[in-house]
């Protein structure tokens, strides 16, 4: 007696069984009306292999650890163990010592990862309304992790050391962030946010980035709409004043803003100081004194090169 074949498919609007199965969108179509009969779950992996080591390299073990989670996307705890791996009961003094470490386990971790998960909440909230991306959040959140470890933060404001970690990583990544940008949107002021930027830098020994001019120049010449003749002949004026050691000491927006007012009189794109100073967040009396220095130096460049193109046009 021959086996038994398998029931054909058929499909319940017109009967056929001409039944196509799509692997890759895991539906299974009757080729006759066009029903879709069912959808089919993928148990395979979302990534390829091509090779037996990429197979061996790519195996499945789990979502990957963050730094932006407070657990790093592991939650692991002592539980209250009574049996060892074969079923077995285990005696009542290794059933009171597991008892101790899980109290133990739980009183080091609560305090640590109830901070963790209200530091981290900021820290989103921060990245999302300035636009930061992925990694500069997550450079900040390893920041603040290494802080709490040397216990920096007890008797410190959370808001205040997650503000001042994100801002080092902006500054490592080299972001055109300020400091005021960063203070603006945290609940904190710009003095204590110093403070707290001060302090991590001093007890974690980091060595960070000084801040791109030039990405604060294109940063303002978005805002005001200039055209990049503009931004570019502000970068040239940049790196003419700091040939001369006039950027020493000053605050990069002010900077940023004065080479950007100059460069839009020189280009004929002139915009006032008020609007510049509105969307730098600084006072146009600060722009004028930056103004009025690297003026000096201009001239002083253009008399020593013979380039007068570099003069100012002061209308």
């Amino acid at each position: 007696m021959p086996p038994l074949s398998p029931q054909e498919p058929k499909c319940p609007e017109c009967g056929s069984t001409d039944i196509v199965v799509d692997s890759t969108k895991g539906t299974s179509i009757c080729a006759s009306c066009g029903l879709v009969l069912d959808m089919q779950i993928d148990m395979g992996p979302e990534w390829r292999a091509y090779n037996s080591s990429e197979l061996a390299e790519r195996s499945r073990a789990g979502s990957p650890i963050t730094p932006l989670k407070a657990e790093m996307g592991l939650r692991t705890q002592i539980g209250n163990i009574r049996k060892d791996i074969t079923g077995r009961t285990l005696p009542f003094s290794s059933q009171t010592k597991y008892r101790r470490l899980s109290r133990i386990d739980n009183r080091t971790r609560k305090s640590e990862i109830r901070n963790l998960r209200f530091a981290l909440k900021e820290l989103k909230r921060i990245k999302s309304q300035l636009e930061l991306p992925e990694d500069v959040a997550e450079m900040g959140a390893m920041i603040y992790r290494k802080a709490l470890k040397k216990n920096l933060i007890r008797g410190r404001s959370i808001d205040g050391m997650i503000s001042a970690s994100l801002y080092l990583a902006c500054r490592k990544k080299k972001l055109p962030q300020t400091l005021k940008d960063i203070a603006s949107v945290s609940n904190i002021s710009s003095k204590e946010l110093g403070r707290c930027i001060r302090i991590i830098l001093q007890k974690l020994d980091l060595k960070v980035f000084p801040s791109d001019y030039s990405a604060l120049v294109h940063r303002l010449g978005i805002s005001l709409r200039v055209t990049m003749k503009a931004r570019r002949q502000a970068v040239v004026i940049l790196n003419i004043a700091r040939s001369k050691g006039a950027t020493v000491g000053k605050n990069p927006m002010s900077l940023a803003a004065a080479e950007l007012y100059i460069s839009t009189i020189q280009t004929g794109e002139r915009r006032t100081q008020q609007e510049i100073a509105n969307i730098a967040k600084i006072t146009p009396v600060t722009i004028r004194n930056r103004f009025k220095e690297l003026v000096k130096i201009l001239d002083a460049e253009s008399k020593s090169t013979g380039n007068d193109s570099l003069r100012t046009l002061l209308i």
